[in-house]
């Protein structure tokens, strides 16, 4: 017997294209003498295997082949070649909806779709009340289902996967839809399957949702797998894929471009300028564009300024994403490092980076000698992809430590605020608003 409760092997799935309708006609009459069709291969080449209690998360996108292989495990089609096999109970929510008459009440679908997954009337009965008290559709329960909106759908839906105690669950692109309440409670129960030591399939686009539901996960690409390991590893992956393939078809009337990293405009010769600028890493001369969260990099500045003394200049560099929003800078002046000399090279060392996962672009700005006048902004002609390997959100990781306070009794609260406010200001004057920042 195998160890896993699900496993792939050269699992692939093909589809015949036709051109029109009469390709199809002529190619049956000919019995196949004639080909009217061309191949293609939505799935190709998928290796894995899951462990029970495992939980797999795919991503990609769209057009991938994710919802084919999902199709192919929950066994609603069938693989053109390889093979597969799934252990155990298995419940699947592929499609909002699917399986649901619409002239039949949320009731009746309870019990039929129960019913077509295996179970005798008597036994979805009795488990009826628990999938409406989770569904929480109220009157609804018992109108025609033709009349529920997508959200109400997806309630019934997943209600009854999880009410017939899967050993495999199979969830495909449903937390995109209904309330954060909802999805909140989902995820609870997908969360409970784990620790019940049930096997969880799941794709989304949304890849913290893979990050901290799924131990590892499966990035396919064009219908074939790119990379699998662990979630983290595997999304930060194909963050930065997205983010260089978004860059890259840029269109030519946006603002920054890609291609444009490096300008073609030459500054007049007889003002101070950025001769080039490159990344490196830390302590060596390979040059880098992409690091680790808490790694440390060299931004080298190579510069030119034919007056010197009549045109002191200052350095300064400045992080953005894609969307051009400011995420970090430094500056020579705000430092207190000055750039002296008709030309030369200086080196920025940033350590110990903070930035979480994501593509940024980094601009270096020569400054005149007070740091106000710009004179130049330089775009570095690769963007920096930053990838972290841990389950922080947001833009940067937080320094944190954690204590317990053990029995610490809360304080009278607009006390407390008032008396940490004042004995940090000078001067405060007394009354009500003393010390208070309105």
């Amino acid at each position: 017997m195998s160890d896993f409760a699900i496993e792939a092997e050269g699992l692939g799935k093909c589809y015949r294209v036709y051109g029109n309708p009469m390709s199809r006609i002529a190619e049956a009459a000919t019995f196949g003498a004639y080909t009217g069709h061309r191949e293609f291969w939505a799935l190709r080449g998928v290796n894995f295997g899951l462990k029970p209690g495992g939980s797999l998360g795919l991503c990609g996108a769209n057009g991938a082949g994710k919802s084919t292989l999902l199709k192919i495990l929950a066994g609603t089609t069938t693989p053109t070649e390889g093979r597969f096999r799934v252990a155990g109970r298995v419940s699947s929510l592929l499609e909002l909806g699917a399986g649901f008459h619409p002239d039949f009440t949320g009731r009746d679908n309870i019990l039929m779709n129960g019913i077509m997954m295996g179970y005798s009337k008597r036994e979805m009965e009795a488990r009826t009340d628990e999938i409406i008290e989770f569904a929480e559709l109220g009157e609804y329960i018992d109108e025609p289902v033709r009349v529920y909106s997508s959200g109400m759908g997806l309630r019934l839906g997943f209600s009854v996967a999880m009410a017939v105690e899967p050993d495999v669950m199979i969830i495909d692109e449903v937390f995109a839809v209904g309330d954060m309440y909802f999805q909140k409670k989902c995820v609870d129960k997908v969360y409970e399957l784990k620790k019940n030591n049930k096997t969880v399939l799941f794709c989304s686009h949304s890849l913290y949702d893979v990050r901290q539901l799924c131990d590892e996960a499966l990035w396919i690409q064009d219908g074939a797998p790119a990379k699998i390991g662990d979630s983290v590893d595997v999304t930060n992956s194909y963050s930065s894929y997205q983010r260089t393939h978004i860059a890259e078809v840029k269109s030519e009337g946006e603002a920054i471009k890609q291609e444009e990293a490096k300008p073609d405009y030459v500054p007049d010769q007889a003002l101070p300028r950025v001769v080039d600028a490159r990344i490196y890493r830390a302590g060596s001369d390979e040059e880098i564009y992409q690091v680790g969260t808490g790694e440390s990099f060299e931004v080298r500045i190579w510069w030119a300024n034919p007056q010197p003394d009549e045109t002191p200049i200052q350095l300064g560099i400045g992080f953005f994403r894609p969307d051009t929003t400011t995420v970090a800078g430094v500056g020579s002046h705000i430092d207190g490092f000055k750039v002296e000399g008709e030309k030369g090279c200086t080196r920025v060392t940033i350590e110990n980076i903070s930035f979480l996962s994501d593509q940024f672009l980094v601009a270096v700005i020569l400054f005149g000698g007070e740091g106000t006048h710009q004179y130049q902004q330089y775009l570095m002609r690769e963007n920096l992809v930053v990838t972290h390997k841990t389950h922080d959100v947001g833009m940067f990781k937080l320094e944190r430590h954690w204590d317990d306070l053990g029995d610490l009794e809360l304080p009278d609260d607009k006390s407390a605020i008032r008396e940490g406010t004042v004995a940090g200001a000078s001067g405060g004057e007394s009354g009500d608003n003393a010390g208070w920042i309105e």
